[in-house]
């Protein structure tokens, strides 16, 4: 049990984009301005049958977005870095069929999403102030036939960004560096993989629906060096973008 008295700048209502088919994923809805929301996180996430049933044949029917509005928690208890990994592998709350916070309808209710895995967990420092010089970076997750990238946020202000896409086939090719198992087309990205796509790092230069583009995957550094792979990213659709939390 974590002591929410030591964590209080971080016990909130932390709400989170829903999107994916299979698997679903929680995109945490960052906020430089509220230390309690200064946190970029992804994670896998499952409901009940009946209830992952409801929810991908509304996300499949309904334009625009779905969002899960939780119970208040520490979200620090999501930091698989933390002493034995996550505390917390559940959350309760409501879905909505839009956002929650601006004018979205609830479609399901006191239900619980299950943790299966917190993908990506970084603290933002509302101290930096964003280069707009630096390249363009997202990170690639999702499994063949659902592949998403979402933006690397970095230093305000930024924006948060959740595209759909797809790797075209026939287009990888062998980056620098010697090449690793695991990780590649046409398998699971479990583990986010950085992605540069030759852009500077600023929302009018962010990718959108129907581009395609080189993408420079990053798959780690080894003692003979860093290795990964370039392959063109087709753009399928643009889940989420948000400039206004994060100025």
């Amino acid at each position: 049990m974590h002591d929410h008295d030591h964590h209080k700048e971080t016990f909130d209502v932390h709400g989170m984009l829903l999107f994916g088919e299979d698997p679903l994923y929680f995109s945490h809805l960052p906020m430089f301005e509220h230390p309690a929301h200064r946190f970029q996180v992804l994670m896998e996430v499952d409901f009940r049958p009946d209830v992952r049933e409801t929810v991908r044949r509304d996300l499949k029917a309904a334009d625009g977005i779905h969002t899960f509005v939780p119970e208040a928690f520490d979200i620090l208890d999501l930091d698989p870095a933390a002493g034995g990994g996550p505390a917390r592998t559940a959350v309760a709350g409501t879905i909505h069929r839009g956002h929650f916070e601006r004018g979205g309808t609830p479609i399901a209710e006191g239900v619980t999403a299950r943790v299966a895995r917190v993908a990506l967990f970084e603290r933002l420092d509302p101290g930096r102030h964003h280069d707009d010089g630096r390249p363009l970076t997202y990170v690639c997750f999702g499994r063949a036939g659902g592949l998403h990238l979402a933006h690397v946020i970095t230093a305000r202000p930024d924006f948060d960004q959740v595209l759909a896409v797809r790797i075209v086939p026939g287009t990888v090719r062998p980056g620098p560096g010697p090449q690793v198992p695991g990780n590649v087309p046409g398998e699971d990205f479990e583990r986010p993989v950085p992605v540069t796509v030759g852009r500077l790092d600023m929302p009018r230069r962010r990718l959108v629906a129907g581009d395609m583009v080189e993408g420079s995957f990053f798959l780690g550094v080894s003692r003979t060096g860093s290795h990964g792979f370039t392959a063109q990213v087709e753009v399928v659709r643009e889940i989420y973008m948000e400039t206004g939390d994060l100025v």
